[in-house]
């Protein structure tokens, strides 16, 4: 193993580190939420955000990974903040500073690496941004391209410390506007699809976070053969993800988006992606699930930017439930000005079932620190002795969670195709 060396501007960049008063402070929704879109992404199993202390690295952001850092000689990031650009290890059993590292031999067992480099406000690179996966790999072009795009995000955020900080002291402020607030999520409550019945069956369940959120979604039928269901998830909370939130239902409620075939989920989230950039929108992105049932044809075709994977429930000639996860690789909406969305089409059984679902449908926290992960949710859905649908789910989740309600917006669309 080969520690990093010490760089030159070292004492000048912790002092910036330190400046941001940032080290040791509790996880944050603005980095938690960039983290987890970077694994989702790039389907990677662990990715986290790294500061480098004196002797140390400390993780103020992580998924997939149980410690909150190392020291900083055993660490990969300490080398990434010595370039530039985005570090690459293909495969650290090949390379003479990690072959016989820790972090290799032993847990987490670390064979690729991704890490790039980010600065704080005054240019001193303070940590990084980075994806970590136990199979060697070789990253395309385009997804370092998402890593250092999610990178720069990052390090917007951390020129806003001081702004954050300011923040937290109007927090009376802030109080004393709850009740337009609670008016502003009714309105929000006013424009979601009520339940529906006949060929297609439709039922939902809408539980909002404390503050105001960013989750929208819809289902109608399109023409006569077309059944569209969409659900998206703007970043962060507050009047501003509402406000786009709402903006961009009703684009796609009205079927107002210049140039979109609705009947093509590629092409509406590439018109969404074109009409609601980030800088134009305060910063704000989103992720988006978007499908289409062709009753005719008993076919889905759905496209996702940056969503959690929807799932399809069906069963099997033994009348076994089977799950079909139905994700396909986009980068968050507005997020990246060039940007391609594909779409994938499956077959639709009779008696089928598809549910789609924010990621406040399973990031639940625990006791202990832990959270609840899709997987575990998807377990639930396909469990044969438990009835599901959004009233259940929304039960399963209350007896999971460690708090009185959820820390995120919970949106949960099931669909029965008859």
């Amino acid at each position: 193993m080969i520690a990093a060396p010490i760089p030159q501007d070292d004492v000048q960049r912790l002092a910036e580190l330190h400046a941001l008063e940032i080290l040791d402070t509790p996880r944050e929704e603005r980095f938690d939420r960039i983290v987890r879109l970077l694994k989702l992404v790039l389907r990677v199993p662990i990715a986290y955000m790294s500061l480098i202390d004196s002797d140390r690295q400390w993780f103020k952001s992580v998924c997939g990974l149980k410690t909150v850092g190392t020291t900083r000689d055993i660490s990969f990031c300490g080398h990434a903040i010595l370039s530039d650009e985005t570090m690459v290890v293909p495969d650290a059993l090949e390379d003479d500073r990690f072959r016989d590292n820790p972090l290799v031999t032993g847990d987490p067992y670390i064979r690729f690496y991704a890490g790039r480099p980010l600065r704080g406000p005054g240019g001193h690179k303070v940590g990084t941004l980075c994806v970590a996966d136990r199979s060697p790999r070789t990253p395309r072009g385009d997804e370092l391209e998402v890593l250092a795009e999610l990178a720069a995000i990052v390090e917007r955020e951390l020129g806003l410390v001081e702004t954050v900080a300011l923040q937290q002291k109007l927090i009376e402020s802030r109080n004393r506007l709850s009740h337009e607030m609670a008016q502003a999520s009714q309105y929000v409550l006013s424009l979601l699809p009520e339940p529906i019945d006949g060929l297609v069956a439709a039922r939902r369940r809408f539980e909002p976070s404390s503050e105001l959120g960013g989750d929208f979604f819809g289902y109608d039928w399109i023409d006569d053969d077309h059944f569209v269901v969409y659900l998206l998830d703007v970043s962060g909370h507050g009047v501003g993800a509402a406000l786009l939130s709402i903006s961009v239902g009703n684009a796609l409620r009205g079927r107002s988006l210049p140039g979109a075939d609705f009947l093509d989920p590629s092409s509406v989230l590439a018109r969404l992606n074109e009409s609601f950039p980030m800088d134009r929108h305060d910063e704000k992105y989103f992720t988006i699930w978007y499908g289409v049932y062709n009753s005719s044809r008993r076919t889905l075709t759905y496209a996702g930017g940056g969503h959690p994977a929807a799932v399809l429930l069906t069963r099997s000639a033994h009348d076994r439930v089977r799950p079909i996860d139905l994700g396909v690789g986009g980068p968050p909406v507005g997020a990246f000005a060039e940007a391609g969305f594909e779409r994938a089409t499956v077959p639709v059984e009779p008696s089928s079932k598809l549910y789609v679902f924010s990621d406040g449908a399973y990031e639940i926290p625990r006791r202990g620190g832990s959270m609840m992960t899709r997987r575990e949710l998807v377990d639930f859905l396909t469990s044969p002795s438990t009835p599901t649908g959004p009233d259940e789910v929304w039960r399963f989740i209350l007896g999971q969670s460690d708090v009185a309600g959820p820390i995120d917006d919970f949106s949960f669309i099931e669909i029965d195709f008859r």
